[in-house]
């Protein structure tokens, strides 16, 4: 062999072997995000995070359009818009982006409510008769169908008409061209307009001009809230509703026409994956307040039987913004708190699914190396005396061939519940963690930025720091650690998840008796959401049911030597601290709101503070539960979380 195909077989198995040990020590590594916002098919949603105000936080607001002159009544095809004036007259406008150019197709005679159905448009009057003609541009004459006494709102739903009346009740009869009874299907309180989705009614009320829905199923079914007043982005006082194509169209006295559309910036479920030698793991965060234990575990199922990820190596990490929609059970708020909408919670998990398959499909081959450092963007609001989880953590992602950095995956810990102005207060937003991602990403020209909840329980953002101050200071801050040696992050991937069953201190019957009594008959939120909790601690005692156990779940991943402790429920900053003081040599990063936002998790001094506080005794009446953790709760977790990490 010559010389020159010696020196070259040397170069290639040098080669060879420099690109196996750097593989070796390297991941592959693959990110991803997608929209986690609500669509049009969901007309508005419940904001998450506050009790307050009593009348509800919601997404909906109105966009004006155009004009609707003297509308008395309005209703909608697929591809018109339909108002009944005050002098009498019908006109009709093209469904568009644009404002309406209506025209004149006849009159309407003291009309009080109007809908479309088939073809066919359906009046009622002053004179308490209903009447029907067809939806054609010419003066069709309108044909007397029956009865319809004092009615205030009208609209057609799979072939029968439903109708409000003056008297706070719901009717429905046969949409026949003939005369037919109509059938009492319960209260309908102040009406003003009615239309419907195609699948649930949708009414305006009188007087708050509040928006509601409610099934069609049977006669006893309730209404539950879904849009209010809110001074800012839902101001204009609305005088007729319709409904078609995603949307809700609404006039008002000004004369004015609507559209409806949600009040939202983006918020995102964000997927970081990590493959070595055959093990694989997934860290998914959601841009929301929390979910339940049982969404987190349906995730899961669908990505193992999709992508062969071991369920137990699928970290599902919250944000805690107080401005995403309700994605986790409240059962003693607002009823419309109560139940996330199961529409919204498809749009989360199918946008994981996406964002996982993404995240496998861009891996690359990747370094990981650790950094860790300090913040100063909030306080221990329990007591400001006490400390707080001030920890950051990051993780960074650099590409093996180009040594630029792919991605960084971060943690820190505070409550995301400023706001900068009204405004921000009902709209959709990812708070100060959205802003810091962004503001990171382009100071550091980074694609890919996530962050992950720390053990926020009990931290709030400083009260000057609007969310955009919060997240300049924390940008700053994780800037500071790219000046920083960092550590490499070499080893297998491993996971372990288990669950503790803590003991609960439970509130006796006679205390939830004396709480109902002390708060029946006040109308506050507050006292309303006391009664709830009240009625449901009586029931399960009388029925044999109540909890006596709370189930905390632990996660711990470990992609190499880099540890992530993961706490379900709301924990508070004492079990980050003594984690990171009992590992202190450990490449650790400590979070709470993960996989289950059940409840608060105190430690003793939250519990046993001579004035009852927010997070050792009145949240558990938000969250509905039937007692407080016992004052050594945090021992019971330390000491299993210490046997799981050995």
């Amino acid at each position: 062999m010559s010389t020159t195909k010696v020196l070259l077989f040397k170069s290639f198995i040098l080669v060879f072997l420099l690109q196996n040990f750097i593989s070796g020590q390297n991941y592959f590594v693959g990110f991803s995000k997608e929209s986690i916002n609500p669509n049009s098919t969901i007309l508005s949603s419940p904001l998450a995070g506050f009790g307050d105000p009593r009348q509800g936080r919601f997404s909906i607001n109105f966009q004006e359009m155009g004009v609707a002159q003297n509308a008395v009544a309005m209703c909608s095809s697929d591809t018109k818009l339909y108002i009944a004036t005050s002098d009498n007259k019908l006109w009709q406008a093209d469904i568009n982006s644009g404002a309406p150019n209506w025209v004149l197709i006849g009159t309407a005679y003291y009309v009080t409510a109007l809908t479309y159905g088939n073809g066919k448009l359906y009046g009622t009057d002053k004179n308490n008769k209903l009447w029907m003609r067809d939806a054609v541009e010419n003066d069709n004459p309108w044909i007397n169908i029956g009865s319809a006494s004092n009615t205030s709102g009208l609209t057609f739903l799979n072939n029968k008409l439903y109708g409000t009346t003056k008297n706070n009740t719901l009717w429905v009869r046969n949409a026949s061209p003939f005369s037919a009874p109509w059938t009492n299907m319960g209260k309908a309180n102040f009406v003003r307009s009615l239309t419907n989705d195609g699948t649930n009614l949708i009414a305006l009320s009188k007087y708050d001009n509040d928006l509601w829905t409610r099934s069609t199923s049977s006669s006893n079914e309730s209404w539950s809230k879904i849009g209010t007043p809110n001074k800012t982005t839902y101001s204009t006082y609305l005088s007729n509703i319709t409904y078609t194509k995603n949307k809700l169209y609404a006039t008002s006295n000004s004369n004015k026409l609507y559209y409806s559309q949600h009040s939202q910036t983006p918020i995102y479920a964000y997927a970081s994956y990590f493959e070595k030698n055959s093990k694989k793991a997934l860290i998914i965060t959601l841009d929301l307040c929390g979910i339940n234990y049982s969404f987190s575990r349906k995730i899961k199922a669908d990505i193992k039987n999709l992508y062969n990820i071991d369920e137990n190596a699928i970290l599902i990490n919250c944000s805690h913004t107080h401005y995403a929609p309700v994605s986790q059970s409240y059962s003693c708020l607002q009823d419309f708190y109560q139940n996330p909408n199961p529409k919204y919670l498809d749009i989360v998990k199918n946008s994981v699914l996406t964002a996982t398959q993404n995240a496998i499909n861009s891996k690359t081959n990747n370094s990981l190396s650790f950094l860790k450092g300090k913040t100063n963007i909030g306080y221990n609001r329990a007591d400001i005396s006490k400390e707080l989880d001030n920890n950051i953590t990051m993780v960074i992602a650099k590409q093996s061939n180009t040594n630029v950095i792919n991605g960084a995956i971060m943690s820190a810990s505070t409550h995301p519940v400023w706001h900068s102005q009204p405004k921000d207060f009902v709209t959709i937003s990812s708070n100060y963690v959205g802003a810091t991602r962004d503001k990171l990403g382009v100071l550091k020209n980074i694609s890919n930025v996530q962050l992950m909840q720390g053990c926020a329980g009990d931290i709030n953002p400083y009260n000057s720091d609007t969310p955009d101050q919060t997240a300049t200071k924390l940008t700053q801050d994780f800037n500071h650690l790219f000046s920083l040696s960092s550590s490499n992050i070499n080893g297998e991937i491993t996971v372990k998840f288990d669950s503790i069953t803590i003991p609960l201190n439970n509130f006796t019957f006679n205390r939830a008796l004396s709480i109902k009594k002390a708060n029946a008959g006040k109308y506050n939120q507050t006292s309303e959401r006391n009664v709830r909790w009240a009625n449901k601690i009586i029931h399960q005692y009388t029925s044999g049911t109540l909890a006596k156990s709370a189930t905390v779940y632990i996660q711990i991943l470990k992609i190499g030597d880099w540890n992530i402790i993961a706490l379900s429920r709301e924990a508070v900053s004492q079990y980050a601290i003594d984690l990171y003081n009992h590992f202190p040599a450990l490449k650790l990063t400590v979070l709470g709101y993960s996989n289950d936002v059940s409840s608060y998790l105190p430690v003793q001094w939250h519990i046993k503070k001579p004035v009852p506080n927010y997070e050792g005794y009145e949240s558990f009446f938000i969250y509905g539960q039937s007692g407080i953790p016992v004052n050594n709760v945090e021992d019971i977790i330390l000491t299993k979380i210490y046997s799981m990490m050995q």
